[in-house]
């Protein structure tokens, strides 16, 4: 039986709540800076404002720019938020992997979206843009916190639920008071991945305070409800062996 101090995530001191939100801005200022440093390059390809002229490379630039920019966010982000809690993110190589290979396909689902956008209007694909940072952010949380953190994986998924659409309300309310779009651009990844470090954090120390206070651990991937309480786990039964297997086998031991 659990002791109620083992119930729910583990206790996070302030100091390391500090330590993951320097962390995940330090990813996302670099993947903001990356983006500068290609605008910086290629700006002379970027349609000017209220010009209905878009240069046939800009998608291409577009897309690399984006890509470049949102990966390496959040492999930095992914990667020093583990080392802010080395015990709870134990498979931080495994999650990293994942993020890069989420990341090429998510690439791959947005070239029509940004083929549709350019084409229909060019301010359609600042949106584009920020929804292709959202997503891409997002689901590199939830990787680090399901393949490092299984047990508490609902935990993430709430938490950066959550901090996702913090993050989307920002920046929607950003784009209303900012004139300048590039500005806008710079400040996507800083916010989300802050969002995603501050609010997590907070959902995950409630979380933890409320399953203790009230020795109840409901979102644990080990607690079952309705139909499913009650239910073993059946044990897998070893197949039988093939005769070349099984005599493969008296050969080893003998």
């Amino acid at each position: 039986m659990e002791r109620k101090e083992d119930i729910g995530p583990e206790r996070i001191s302030f100091a390391t709540f500090l330590l993951k939100i320097l962390a995940a801005g330090v990813g996302g200022v670099g993947g903001s800076l990356i983006l500068f440093v290609i605008i910086l390059f290629t700006g002379s390809v970027f349609p000017e404002p209220g010009s209905d002229f878009v240069s046939p490379i800009f998608v291409f630039i577009l897309l690399v720019m984006i890509f470049l920019a949102s990966t390496i966010s959040n492999i930095m982000s992914v990667w020093l938020l583990g080392l802010t809690e080395k015990g709870k993110y134990q498979r931080l190589s495994s999650a990293i992997y994942q993020v890069f290979i989420v990341s090429i396909i998510i690439l791959l689902l947005m070239v029509p979206v940004y083929l549709i956008s350019v084409n229909s209007n060019i301010a359609v694909t600042g949106y584009v843009v920020a929804l292709h940072i959202i997503i891409s952010a997002q689901v590199s949380a939830l990787i680090l916190e399901i393949i490092s953190n299984y047990k508490y994986a609902l935990v993430g998924v709430y938490g950066v639920t959550f901090a996702i659409l913090v993050s989307a309300a920002i920046l929607f309310g950003l784009s209303g008071i900012l004139d300048n779009p590039q500005l806008l651009l710079f400040l996507a990844l800083p916010v989300v991945w802050g969002s995603i470090a501050i609010v997590h954090t907070l959902v995950s120390m409630i979380y933890g305070w409320f399953a203790r206070t009230y020795d109840k651990d409901f979102l644990s991937t080990q607690t079952v409800y309705g139909k499913d309480y009650g239910k073993e786990v059946e044990e897998v039964k070893e197949e039988a062996k093939a005769e070349d297997e099984s005599g493969a086998d008296f050969l080893r031991h003998n």
